[in-house]
């Protein structure tokens, strides 16, 4: 017994002094001081007197922000090294916060403004973050297991952020929660300055964009992740509001997130040991079942199922992005890790343009937001569908 202690003693102790784990308490750090506000952006500006319209067309001058940049961070990333560029992309957070402090209604070049560094801060933060983790993570076979782990530690601050940040809201006031983010932010990057063995600047030139995407294989993942991200916004900016409009209170908002990471940490564990072969059913399964829960939405007028249907996608969101992750992850790691992420962030942000100009050019935000996210999961559905009856034909390979 002794010995067993003493084995697992040096394998904890191991762990919290690699700087895999330097990375991952900075990641988690940072995940916690963005999610104890992110989820109440759109409802802050909404509290402020900004129309459903304004936020529409915030989102989409941040989107279109956004598209462009993420070139530049993967220019900058090989110029100076993913540390200093994720750096870079947590002090444009700050930003973002100190300018949503000074925010008031009708300040147009304010909020222009903010949405630059947001857009900004996740270019910069999130195509050198994703290109680190790869670095940092020694990979097997089947890199479900790494990708698992990522998302249970973003999950495990999803859950108690929200909660901290609620409370905040009802004893403080919004200025105050905005502070603590920032402090929480800045301390996110001291981690980051003790990661000295890793070499985070890739040493290989850049891959053309006809060499990274030869065939239907390798751009497929990319088209996942472009179709998925309509899922995304639609539950993380329009579902938001859509709650708030129809219980009037903050509270109501911070129980979607704390909702959500609980079902998926719990989720993300048995999920994380799916088999490589078996990644297209998982996906095309979970991409049907969002796509019901977002039909049910529609139909279904019931407050209590609005809640249950949170816990619903907690759940089946895990199916579709954990394997998506994973195969562009190891597909990117074959051929050139950072323009993998360059482009998973490039093709995730750029559908969000005309996901939130049609939003904003529309009355009916909510249904048609809906429909949207509900169509881009039968397609997700329906590719990875093609793909499983492919490989059936062709057993030996694997897509």
């Amino acid at each position: 017994m002794h010995l067993f202690q003493r084995y697992h003693y040096h394998r904890i102790y191991k762990f919290f002094h690699t700087e895999l784990w330097l990375f991952e308490s900075s990641i988690w750090l940072h995940v916690f001081a963005r999610s104890m506000i992110a989820i109440f952006i759109p409802i802050f500006l909404l509290r402020m007197g900004y129309s459903i319209t304004d936020v529409m067309l915030y989102y989409f001058i941040y989107n279109v922000f956004d598209f462009p940049l993420n070139f530049f961070a993967g220019w900058l990333t090989r110029k100076i090294g993913a540390r200093y560029v994720i750096i870079l992309g947590s002090i444009s957070l700050i930003a973002f916060f100190a300018v949503l402090y000074n925010l008031t209604l009708n300040n147009w070049p304010l909020l222009i403004l903010m949405a630059f560094f947001a857009a900004l801060y996740d270019a910069l933060y999130w195509v050198a973050h994703i290109y680190f983790f790869i670095k940092c993570e020694k990979h097997d076979d089947n890199v479900s297991g790494g990708i698992g782990l990522l998302y249970i530690i973003k999950r495990i601050a999803g859950v108690l952020a929200p909660v901290f940040g609620v409370l905040i809201l009802i004893f403080f006031e919004q200025k105050i929660l905005i502070l603590v983010s920032m402090i929480i932010l800045a301390l996110s990057i001291w981690p980051l300055f003790k990661v000295r063995h890793t070499y985070d600047k890739p040493s290989n030139k850049s891959m053309k964009l006809r060499d990274f995407f030869k065939n239907w294989e390798d751009i497929k993942e990319y088209i996942l992740q472009g179709l998925y991200s309509f899922h995304n916004v639609a539950e993380g900016v329009i579902w938001p509001v859509f709650i708030f409009m129809l219980f009037k209170t903050i509270e109501s908002v911070a129980l979607i997130p704390v909702i959500v990471s609980i079902t998926a940490i719990i989720f993300t564990y048995f999920t994380g040991k799916i088999k490589k072969a078996s990644r297209n059913k998982i996906m095309a399964l979970g991409a049907l079942l969002i796509a019901v829960v977002w039909i049910l939405r529609l139909i279904i007028d019931n407050n209590i199922f609005y809640y249950v249907s949170v816990f619903l996608m907690g759940l089946f969101s895990v199916l579709v992005s954990l394997p998506l992750d994973s195969n562009l992850f190891e597909k990117g790691e074959k051929k050139d890790a950072l323009s993998a992420s360059t482009y998973r962030n490039t093709f995730s942000m750029f559908p969000r343009i005309f996901f939130f100009g049609i939003l904003f050019l529309l009355l009916s935000v909510f249904k048609v937001g809906f429909i949207a996210a509900a169509i881009s999961m039968f397609i997700i559905m329906a590719i990875n569908y093609v793909f499983v009856l492919k490989s059936a034909r062709s057993p030996k390979q694997v897509y």
